[in-house]
């Protein structure tokens, strides 16, 4: 799922992973961009009962964000700035975190949803990023998971956006609407599916307290 920040990315994904726990999957939440009391606090909003899912064991989450932010302060004193980000958040800490949920017997159809892997590829080359993607398919695929992971646009260089694209076996595009100030929202349009391009048409969507709202009819 791309997109650039502000468009509404976190909160499509929040609604997805709300309908998929209503549906009895069990899911793998890497919470990156924000820490997981406030995705908690997100999911519950939509009158999911987290607490009670953390017990059946199907719903995990990786506070990325915390863990991120506690090796910063212990970085600063001794790190140079210059290799901070990377020492901080590293993409083998992924992989490692998520080892036990992909050889956990299942409790239902497997969700892992990565919100968001922008930090990761922030100081990558485009080479090293289709590594990384790489890699994330084959751990997918092993998990026998459906993976939902997003990325902000123009923050990553353009070949870095591009080749997360490529590798991805699907990809949804979503952009604010411009200059405007009191309504939240935008177009939506799904890129690709499978190796299967897609009509051109988009969907404007609105961000509301109760959620996202989408048309009915598609723009051309």
């Amino acid at each position: 799922m791309m997109g650039p920040i502000g468009s509404g990315k976190s909160a499509l994904v929040r609604e997805l992973v709300a309908n998929f726990l209503r549906q009895g999957c069990q899911l793998l939440y890497y919470c990156i961009d924000d820490p997981a009391d406030v995705v908690k606090l997100g999911l519950e909003d939509h009158h999911i009962a987290v607490t009670k899912i953390e017990e059946e064991g199907r719903l995990e989450f990786v506070d990325m964000f915390s863990l991120g932010a506690q090796k910063l302060a212990e970085s600063l004193p001794k790190m140079d700035p210059g290799v901070i980000l990377e020492e901080t958040l590293r993409f083998e800490d992924l992989l490692a975190y998520g080892r036990s949920f992909a050889m956990k017997a299942s409790l239902g159809p497997k969700v892992i949803v990565m919100d968001s892997i922008t930090p990761f590829f922030l100081l990558a080359e485009a080479r090293r990023v289709y590594q990384y993607v790489q890699v994330m398919r084959f751990a997918t695929q092993i998990a026998r998971a459906v993976t939902i992971s997003v990325l902000h646009t123009e923050v990553v260089d353009v070949n870095v956006e591009n080749a997360t694209a490529n590798l991805a076996d699907g990809v949804i595009e979503m952009r604010k609407r411009q200059g405007e100030v009191l309504l939240k929202g935008g177009t939506l349009k799904v890129l690709r599916i499978g190796r299967n391009p897609t009509p051109s048409r988009g969907y404007f969507y609105q961000i509301t307290q109760q959620g996202i709202v989408f048309s009915n009819t598609p723009m051309f």
